[in-house]
This record gives C-alpha cells, structure tokens and sequence, in this order.
C-alpha cells in the first residue's frame, strides 16, 4: 500500500495501473513518471496526486492520459 504524506491526503487521487501519466488541465500538457519505490506523483498544475494501484504494471510503456472533462462526464452519470 502506498503511504502519501499527510501534505497530499486531502488531493484529488487518481488510481494508475502505470507508472507513465500525462494531463492537461487548463496548462501546457505534462508528463510525469511514478518512481515505484515512492508510488506516487502529485501534477504541479492540478494538484491531482497519481497513485499506482497495487497491481500496477510498472514495466509498461504505456502512458495514462488524464482528461478531466471526460472524468466529470462520467461523475455526472
């Protein structure tokens, strides 16, 4: 299990099954990369922390694109 420090608990979570992940909200887009050893990474822009999921594969090239309009569509239903 992750441990996020108590400065990052009351952020947005975003569950990831990889540790590459990319966003774009209302800034340039940006790329970060989870370090598997911390299990995390908070965006500089949104604020939204990143978290692996347990069963992450964290050998994949695979990038996670976070938009957040398609979110709130789905939070809406």
């Amino acid at each position: 299990m992750v441990e996020i420090p108590e400065q990052h608990v009351h952020l947005k979570k975003i569950f990831v099954d990889t540790t590459r992940i990319a966003t774009q909200i209302d800034s340039p887009k940006v790329y970060y990369t989870i370090k598997p050893e911390v299990g995390y990474v908070v965006c500089g822009y949104c604020n939204i922390c990143f978290v692996l999921k347990e069963n992450a594969d964290i050998d994949s090239e695979r990038v996670y694109f976070y938009d957040e309009k398609e979110s709130k569509k789905y939070e809406q239903i």
